[in-house]
């Protein structure tokens, strides 16, 4: 078994890979499942061989990539995106040794997602001192919302900021240039200053929602559900109480199986933030 870094080369097999791990799992467990698009997959692992090179590894066996991970660090913070096995070289070790190229001599402060069927790499990632603090729900549905009462301005990336270190506790401005690449975000003021941001994609799909406060991230997803032209979908942390409330009370459902937030000793769970997805945070 050879580990290396990852190349854009690799982003096919690595997909097979999450396909063959992620969907037979999640079929065991007769939940519906459905590989992301390969150019939704390219454009993710690309920015994060961009930012992060050498956080991305992957197995080869017999000239095939058999597992592969990929990690970033952002301000002090460390975030797994992905750590996916082949179902046929499961339990020989290889998930352990790519998550020990990923983690690296990086920051105190880290966390990943994962799915709560998945008790083997939770275990994992728990002797690690990652430890599930939250669920992550996927919601999902077509809204009835009355928009919230903050009010809409020009992206500015000093607000951004403003409200990334109240949300998340870290710097994302490298990251808001990704995502503006699809879609820009709108930020909303309270009283004349940032509050909250929010980013919506055409396909309806809602995130990064974030607030200085939870009342805030709440006006500004009601206020993104009140626009929206059919189905949304959304990821929120459990700890977002709020959030998860105003989604419920719009008419949105859960939709899928409930990941987990994993933290490490220090991190907070958040409480103003729908994230942007698995791979981003």
């Amino acid at each position: 078994m050879e580990l290396r870094r990852a190349t854009p080369a690799d982003f096919e097999a690595e997909l097979r890979v999450l396909d063959a791990a992620e969907g037979g799992l999640r079929q065991r467990h007769g939940f519906d499942w459905r590989p992301p698009p390969l150019d939704a997959f390219r454009s993710a692992h690309e920015y994060l061989l961009e930012t992060d090179p050498d956080r991305s590894w992957v197995a080869v066996e017999d000239g095939e990539v058999v597992a592969y991970t990929a990690a970033w660090e952002r301000d002090g913070h460390w975030f797994l995106s992905d750590l996916f096995v082949h179902p046929d070289v499961q339990a020989g070790g290889v998930g352990s040794a790519l998550l020990e190229r990923a983690w690296g001599d990086g920051p105190e402060r880290r966390l990943t997602l994962a799915d709560a069927i998945q008790p083997v790499s939770n275990a994992m990632y728990a002797r690690r001192g990652l430890v599930p603090a939250t669920p992550m729900l996927e919601l999902g549905g077509t809204p009835r919302a009355e928009p919230g009462s903050l009010e809409p301005t020009a992206t500015e990336p000093e607000a951004l900021a403003a409200v990334d270190a109240a949300a998340y506790g870290f710097d994302r401005a490298r990251d808001h240039a990704h995502w503006s690449e699809v879609q820009p975000a709108t930020v909303w003021l309270r009283g004349g200053e940032p509050a909250a941001y929010s980013y919506r994609t055409q396909s309806g799909r809602l995130g990064p929602i974030a607030g200085v406060d939870p009342a805030a991230a709440v006006d500004a997803l009601r206020s993104e559900l009140s626009r929206a032209e059919g189905a949304v979908s959304l990821d929120v942390p459990g700890s977002a109480r709020e959030l998860v409330e105003a989604a419920l009370a719009a008419g949105l459902r859960i939709t899928g199986p409930p990941g987990l937030l994993l933290l490490s000793r220090g991190v907070e769970p958040p409480r103003a933030l729908a994230i942007s997805g698995y791979w981003l945070f």
